[in-house]
């Protein structure tokens, strides 16, 4: 581990378990419990414990990065995600705490907020963000799209990540538009299922046509 990394993974850390500390100064004015869930008219119809809202969730969200960071620090070809990828895993889960309690904590103060069509702008941006991160990977078995095919092969490695980058881009552009355009329409939830799809699919089946291209020629 390199002398920069236990800080950082520290302090992101510390960020994941920052709304433990909003909840505490809150408490009193917080019901319990907690709305957790939301349709897609932004209305709740799920519920948490108040406890379990302010302490658990952001443990379990510490134990996801804690996990992933040992997973990229013990990943044979870490050497391939320093930098800005690895950066990226240490900071996901401390973006993700801080915006998630932040919806919740403001909804269950009556702020009015529209928690779901928020909850789909936030997947959008988290896409775009990915897509910028992805090309910038070189082979490792911990982030990226992992098929074989790229694994054993750099250039397709690189080729299906840097279109893998563009269509995550696309994608998180395209559901940001419609969390703003149409926030309580099916089409907002039906089109986020469409782009994870596509997002998870199409690089996978341009990976292995690259290889039998590339095998052919």
């Amino acid at each position: 581990m390199k002398k920069k990394t236990l800080p950082t993974l520290i302090l992101t850390a510390l960020l994941t378990l920052s709304p433990i500390l909003f909840g505490l100064v809150l408490w009193n004015r917080l019901p319990d419990p907690m709305p957790s869930h939301f349709n897609l008219a932004g209305e709740c119809d799920g519920y948490m414990p108040k406890a379990a809202a302010v302490f658990a969730l952001p443990a379990c969200l510490l134990l996801v990065q804690l996990v992933c960071a040992a997973a990229a620090l013990t990943d044979p070809k870490r050497k391939n995600i320093e930098g800005k990828p690895f950066r990226l895993v240490l900071w996901l889960c401390p973006a993700i705490s801080i915006l998630v309690h932040s919806l919740m904590y403001a909804y269950a103060l009556g702020s009015g907020i529209d928690v779901s069509a928020a909850a789909f702008a936030v997947v959008g941006v988290l896409f775009v963000v990915l897509g910028n991160y992805l090309p910038k990977c070189g082979q490792n078995y911990t982030l990226g799209i992992r098929t074989p095919w790229a694994l054993n092969d750099e250039g397709n490695w690189h080729a299906t990540h840097r279109f893998a980058g563009k269509l995550f881009v696309a994608a998180g552009i395209l559901v940001v538009a419609l969390a703003f355009l149409a926030p309580t329409s099916p089409a907002l939830f039906w089109g986020l299922l469409a782009v994870i799809a596509l997002c998870g699919v199409v690089p996978v089946a341009y990976s292995y046509l690259y290889e039998i291209r590339h095998r052919a020629g």
